[in-house]
């Protein structure tokens, strides 16, 4: 389908890609690896037609269509979220518009043979592209991106620069292509949509490359692996996670090498210095500086070689870190946070989950006391010094620094000796620390503001997003680096391997008003032990009918800590009580799966309806009847407006669902 023949590109004398030969095809379920710099980006916009290699080819089989979403997106001016969703079926758009140009040359000449069978022949790729019910698939993939039907209209110009980019991947995948291509597109989703997003993936009936920092998302999703080092492109089969056992064992291999390689360099260079000036070895100092001159030195690639940082001991603080008591937040008359209290004790790692709107940031930015207009008590412990990690620090860095003198002012003292390595261990290494910020990536400036955190003397640090734009290798260091500190963390994260190899403890929040009582509550174990769990499998299936948040909002740790609620709230009701409500609760679920599935086979009637009567318009004896097709053409659209309010109604009915599953 796609097909690369030793492509190779530079940029102002650096070479990225060198003799790159690759294919593709409708069965490829890839994602493409490397370190940053190594050319992703550019291998992708060169499949996709953007780009062209300075040497080799490449060509995309006659009739395939391939889609590409970029990092970065642009919008038509003043469009509207459905607008720009609804461009993924501009191909059709312009079959639709041929149709109508030669439908209407046929009305004046009804016994045109030709016309009667290109017109039957667009209206078969129409037909076979779902078009005419368009409407219905783009509500989908909207709605499992995180946008209600409420916010269709919403002008895109509106949203924030990661939103913006959902509408931009709803866009991509709405163009129903033989292979897509996607550059980061789990950058700026949450939990919830990148579970929708590798269910669409498992499902699509094309082949994909893409690239990904999310490992999980990545075994969710891929069935090779490929490998872009020193512009060259290696094919490792199977998920992410068996490619990355395999090359350990390649890079502890290579390692070995190397050291064997830098023993014997040593030696020989050890030997030349000491007969260097001795005439009578002048032919086996020659003998040996040749030598050296020809070897070939064993490379480790910079993305897979083990790197340590050393980061300053956390200030001593008390046992206890922080306590919240009836802790509340309300926007109007939304409760985002409600009564929420527990204990943060010195050293534990706090991961905070939840659905998107569930109040992750929210609660981080009162915690952090940048949102101070919040019921409820909030005490730190003797001695905490706070740094706070906001999903947008990285675009405050000072534009005309250096990444050296940024993070030389930043460090503290003790740490300063620290700063070069901790930069190498970000990917910030050789003339990279000379940069200016403001001609930073997104990704090179998260990596610094993380390092910049890290190096100074705090206790409890406080971390939304921390990993987004950071490649899986900053990602290790920042969990090797998290998993010693000596101090307290709080993490709202949507990376699952970043937080199972982080976390002590888990608070999960849930929209208010999705459940009876309260919208949180503490579970006292790792991030994999809660994905094991009852509460943690409703996080990861939220449409599983039936199931409910155990307990009421309130746990307990295990040395005995209360971590619940302390207004009174959360007492548990009687036992009857709570039987009539489950009884009722289970009633109303079978009612609304019942009124789903006619909902679903409404709207499979209609849409056999208004399939058939496009198939009919094609057909020359309708042709020849005026009357035949007047009635015909006024039937569609009114087709088209029953879909619409079905749909709609099929939406409530799902997002019902879904509240009382929780």
């Amino acid at each position: 389908m796609i097909s690369v023949t030793q492509a190779s590109l530079g940029f102002g004398g650096q070479q990225v890609l060198s003799g790159v030969s690759l294919t593709l095809n409708r069965d490829t379920r890839a994602a493409l690896v490397g370190a940053n710099g190594s050319g992703k980006t550019t291998l992708l916009r060169i499949l996709a037609g953007e780009t062209s290699p300075d040497s080799g080819s490449v060509s995309i089989a006659r009739g395939a269509t391939v889609a590409y979403l970029p990092q970065q997106s642009s919008f038509p001016p003043g469009a509207t979220i459905y607008q720009v969703a609804e461009e993924g079926f501009r191909r059709e758009r312009a079959l639709a518009e041929q149709r109508r140009e030669k439908a209407q040359a046929l009305a004046a000449s009804p016994h045109n043979e030709g016309l009667l069978l290109e017109v039957a022949a667009i209206d078969q790729q129409l037909e076979e592209s779902n078009y005419h019910t368009r409407h219905v698939l783009l509500h989908r993939v909207l709605k499992g991106l995180g946008f209600s039907r409420e916010d269709l209209d919403r002008p895109i110009a509106t949203l924030s620069g990661g939103w913006a980019m959902r509408v931009a991947l709803a866009r991509t995948l709405l163009a129903r292509p033989d292979f897509l291509l996607l550059d980061e597109p789990t950058n700026y989703l949450d939990s919830e949509s990148r579970l929708w997003l590798a269910g669409f993936l498992t499902s699509f009936e094309g082949g994909f490359l893409l690239v990904s920092h999310d490992r999980a998302f990545l075994d969710d999703t891929t069935r090779e692996i490929l490998e872009l080092f020193l512009g060259s492109v290696k094919r490792y089969r199977g998920p992410y996670s068996t490619y990355e056992k395999q090359r350990e064992e390649e890079v502890a291999l290579l390692v070995k090498r190397w050291e064997e390689q830098q023993r014997e360099i040593s030696r020989q260079e050890d030997f030349i210095r000491r007969f260097r000036a001795q005439a009578n070895k002048a032919r086996q100092v020659q003998s040996r500086i040749k030598m050296l001159e020809k070897i070939e030195r064993v490379e480790i690639p910079e993305h897979l070689a083990p790197v340590t940082i050393s980061l300053p001991p956390a200030a001593p603080s008390g046992k206890i870190v922080l306590e919240a008591a009836d802790l509340s937040r309300s926007y109007g008359s939304r409760n985002v946070l409600k009564s929420l209290s527990f204990t943060l004790n010195r050293g534990q790692r706090l991961a905070v989950v939840g659905r998107n709107g569930a109040g992750k940031s929210t609660l981080l930015r009162i915690l952090a006391q940048e949102d101070q207009e919040y019921q409820g008590l909030l005490k730190k412990g003797t001695g905490v010094l706070t740094g706070y990690f906001a999903q947008d620090t990285p675009e405050k860095l000072p534009p005309d620094q250096t990444v050296l003198t940024y993070l030389e002012e930043q460090a503290s003292s003790e740490s300063l000796p620290s700063v070069r390595d901790i930069l190498g261990a970000f990917l910030f290494r050789g003339e990279a620390v000379e940069k200016r910020l403001g001609v930073l990536s997104g990704g090179e400036r998260t990596r610094l503001a993380m390092a910049a955190l890290l190096l100074q003397p705090l206790n409890l640090l406080i971390l939304d997003e921390p990993t987004n734009h950071l490649d899986i290798t900053s990602q290790e260091v920042l969990a090797r680096a998290l998993k010693t500190y000596g101090g307290t963390v709080i993490i709202v994260s949507h990376d699952r391997h970043f937080l199972r190899a982080v976390t002590t403890d888990v608070l999960a929040l849930w929209p208010d008003g999705s459940a009876p009582g309260q919208n949180w509550q503490f579970y006292p174990g790792t991030f994999r032990e809660f994905e094991g769990s009852s509460l943690g499998k409703i996080f990861d299936d939220p449409d599983s009918a039936g199931a409910r948040i155990p307990g009421s909002g309130s746990s307990h740790n295990g040395n005995g800590l209360s971590r619940g609620d302390t207004s009174g709230q959360g007492t548990p009701t009687p036992a009857a009580d709570d039987y009539a409500r489950q009884k009722a609760r289970k009633g109303e679920i079978r009612r609304l799966q019942r009124l789903e599935a006619e909902q679903m086979a409404e709207i499979e009637r209609l849409e056999d309806e208004l399939a058939a009567l496009h198939r009919e318009m094609a057909l020359p004896e309708i042709y020849r009847d005026p009357q035949a097709i007047q009635q015909r053409q006024t039937r569609v659209p009114c087709l088209e407006q029953s879909l619409e309010e079905i749909h709609a109604a099929w939406e409530e009915t799902t997002q019902a669902l879904e509240e009382l599953a929780i």
